[in-house]
C-alpha cells in the first residue's frame, strides 16, 4: 500500500503538503534577496503590489510611486558591486491567512574601492497575497542605531 501511496504522489495524482502561509511569504522575501544581490532593480521592483509602501535606508518619506522604487534601487545597482544582503534573524506574525508581518535585521554588504562594507540595518515588510499572488505591500528599511 506505501508504494501505491508513493506512485501516486510521484504521478501528481496526490498533492504533497503545500506549504503554509507564512512559508510562502518568506518565499517572496527571499526573491528580495536573490534579485538584490543580483542587482536587479525591475524583478526587485515586481515583487511590489500595486499600492504598496515604500521606505527604504536612503529615503525622507515613504512612496507608493512604482517609478520612485524603480529608481531608488537603479541608482545604487550598478555601484559598489557586488551587493548582497543577509538576513542575519527575524520574527514572523501571521496577521491572517493572507498578510504576513516580517521584522527583523539584516546587513547590507557592498565593495568600495576594493573593500567588502558592511551596513547593518533593519527591516518591516509586510507580505500580502492578493488575485496576482504573494507581493510586498509594506517595505521598510532603515540603519540600525549604534550600540550604546
Amino acid at each position: 500500500m506505501k508504494s501505491l501511496f508513493a506512485a501516486l504522489i510521484l504521478l501528481g495524482l496526490i498533492a504533497p503538503a503545500s506549504a503554509g502561509p507564512k512559508e510562502d511569504a518568506f518565499a517572496v522575501i527571499e526573491q528580495f534577496k536573490n534579485a538584490y544581490d543580483a542587482s536587479d532593480p525591475p524583478a526587485i521592483v515586481k515583487l511590489f503590489a500595486p499600492d504598496a509602501v515604500f521606505l527604504g535606508t536612503r529615503m525622507q518619506r515613504p512612496t507608493r510611486d512604482k517609478e520612485a522604487i524603480l529608481k531608488y534601487f537603479q541608482q545604487s545597482a550598478a555601484a559598489n558591486l557586488p551587493k548582497k544582503v543577509e538576513i542575519e534573524n527575524y520574527e514572523v506574525l501571521q496577521l491572517s491567512e493572507t498578510a504576513i508581518l516580517f521584522t527583523g535585521q539584516d546587513m547590507f554588504s557592498q565593495t568600495t574601492d576594493g573593500k567588502t562594507i558592511e551596513i547593518p540595518a533593519r527591516f518591516t515588510i509586510a507580505i500580502t497575497k492578493g488575485a496576482q499572488g504573494w507581493s510586498i505591500s509594506h517595505f521598510h528599511s532603515s540603519m540600525r542605531p549604534g550600540l550604546q
